[in-house]
């Protein structure tokens, strides 16, 4: 699939939420590589992502805007960013949100190596605590503005951000009211790698914790 003309796709049940792991990032600091679909330690950083999510979800889907037929050989969906490709992160959740079924989604980095198998767990908590539309990841220092639990109805809101020329995670999800998940016991590497050092360290970590 790629493109969101099919409407939303299906989860196993109706109770299940969707995760979308969002593909869309330039990789220029590692030298303009897709960076989900190289090797982490011996298995595409993509790879580990979906084995990360796909138990704690209903439906899976992937946004990425290159090498959509290669990203397609891991069992998921995949659409494009659609009308916002080249403005960001955001572009690529506004696409999500559209093309999911389930009333909640779970937004994730495609560069995440190793994402809390009790994520969608303690976002919900979070989310429950305070009855919010969104959840965000805080890993202890800062949020992970990437990494969320979104009621799907905030997709009408997140258009009408982008089509007001806005494009920043953080400032959305403040409108949003979005409350924060503790996962300051999560190491920093884990929720993404953006340069060769960090990509060292954390298949090194990986390597070390037999992940």
């Amino acid at each position: 699939m790629s493109s969101l003309a099919a409407g939303p796709i299906e989860a196993k049940n109706g109770d299940a939420l969707t995760a979308v792991i969002r593909c869309g990032g330039a990789g220029s600091r590692l030298g303009g590589v897709d960076k989900p679909l190289q090797p982490l330690g011996g298995i595409p950083l993509i790879e580990r992502v979906i084995a990360r999510v796909r138990p704690q979800a209903g439906a899976t889907i992937i946004v990425a805007n290159r090498s959509r037929h290669l990203y397609a050989r891991f069992g998921c969906p995949v659409i494009g960013d659609g009308e916002f490709a080249g403005r960001g992160p955001l572009a690529g959740i506004a696409a999500g949100l559209a093309a999911s079924s389930t009333p909640w989604v779970l937004c994730v980095p495609g560069d995440a190596p190793l994402l809390p198998l009790d994520l969608v767990r303690r976002l919900r908590e979070a989310q429950r605590s305070s009855a919010a539309d969104a959840a965000v990841a805080h890993d202890g220092d800062r949020e992970q503005p990437l990494c969320a639990l979104l009621r799907r109805r905030l997709v009408a809101g997140l258009l009408e951000y982008l089509h007001s020329g806005a494009d920043t995670p953080r400032e959305w999800l403040r409108k949003c009211g979005a409350v924060k998940a503790d996962f300051a016991d999560c190491p920093r590497w884990a929720w993404s790698v953006n340069t060769a050092a960090e990509w060292h360290t954390a298949e090194s970590r990986l390597a070390a914790v037999g992940s």
